[in-house]
């Protein structure tokens, strides 16, 4: 397959919006977008962090346009602030948002909303980003917004009612069920704006060499996971993906909603469920305060 570095989309003067960007995946399609001439506001949660981030960016791409802003998508709150710092920034539109930033956690820790972490940083926030940023992302002609999911979602089910606060909780378990939760809502976010140039995709991007389950985790969830993702590919593969789903202008209506490596991807029976996409959307309306049919075209 031709190199993404070679291939040629039209990126100059279009704006993208990368969460999770200090490491790995996010970090990679930052680099990426880059190279190919887009404005990048990029978000982290630890300043030192961010400020290496770019300048690995620059390091790679000496004409980068990029800035860093901050947000610990465990607050709601800070994911409003976000959402505001970029509305002030004076955009003429939103062409790309990424939702990249995720979190695993070996054990149940609830964030200052009350709500279980997994669940919070993976899924709510990225969907009150999106219905924040959505004034922006419908000025733009063809607006992407990609957000990551997971294989991990396949053989699960969730109850939508309990994931913010479940009595029973295993990590992987939480973990799958928000992966599963970002494939519901990127098909319920295209059944409500089917008549905006605003179309949504969730990507698989594989098993990845990224430190998702090495941050704040005991030894040994951490040795594990080295172990596993030895095995992985590099960042840049699935990079090359988000890349592919926010420029080509072939997909922009697509029904296809889950992507691996370019192409369109079986989701499981689950994550097709249009029941249970729209019953997600409306509970997590209301644990981030919106009406349940706010973003409805």
């Amino acid at each position: 397959m031709e190199s993404m570095f070679n291939y040629r989309p039209a990126l100059a003067g279009k704006i993208a919006v990368i969460t999770g960007a200090t490491s790995g995946i996010g970090l990679a399609t930052a680099v990426l977008l880059a190279h190919h001439g887009a404005r990048i506001i990029a978000v982290g949660r630890d300043a030192n962090r961010c400020r290496n981030a770019e300048e690995d960016i620059r390091a790679s791409c000496p004409e980068a346009r990029i800035s860093f802003l901050l947000a610990d998508f465990a607050s709601q709150k800070q994911v409003r602030r976000l959402a505001a710092e970029i509305r002030s920034l004076d955009l003429p539109c939103l062409d790309i948002l990424v939702n990249n930033a995720g979190v695993y956690s070996q054990k149940k820790v609830l964030t200052e909303d009350g709500i279980e972490k997994t669940f919070a940083v993976n899924h709510l926030a990225p969907f009150i980003l999106t219905h924040e940023l959505l004034p922006l992302l419908v000025r733009s002609s063809n607006g992407r917004v990609i957000t990551v999911s997971s294989d991990s979602h396949y053989h699960l089910t969730l109850n939508p009612r309990v994931l913010d606060n479940p009595a029973f909780y295993l990590g992987i378990l939480a973990y799958g069920q928000s992966k599963l939760a970002n494939i519901l809502f990127t098909a319920e976010f295209n059944r409500r704006n089917s008549k905006s140039f605003v179309h949504a995709y969730a990507v698989d991007p594989g098993l990845v060499k990224t430190d998702i389950a090495l941050k704040d985790q005991p030894l040994i969830s951490r040795l594990i996971w080295k172990i596993r993702s030895s095995a992985g590919v590099d960042p840049l593969v699935p990079a090359r993906t988000i890349l592919y789903l926010a420029t080509d202008p072939s997909i922009q209506h697509s029904p296809e909603n889950y992507w691996h490596d370019q192409c369109p991807k079986k989701a499981s029976h689950q994550a097709n469920d249009p029941a249970l996409s729209r019953e997600l959307w409306d509970t997590s309306s209301r644990l981030c305060g919106f009406p349940g049919r706010e973003q409805e075209s």
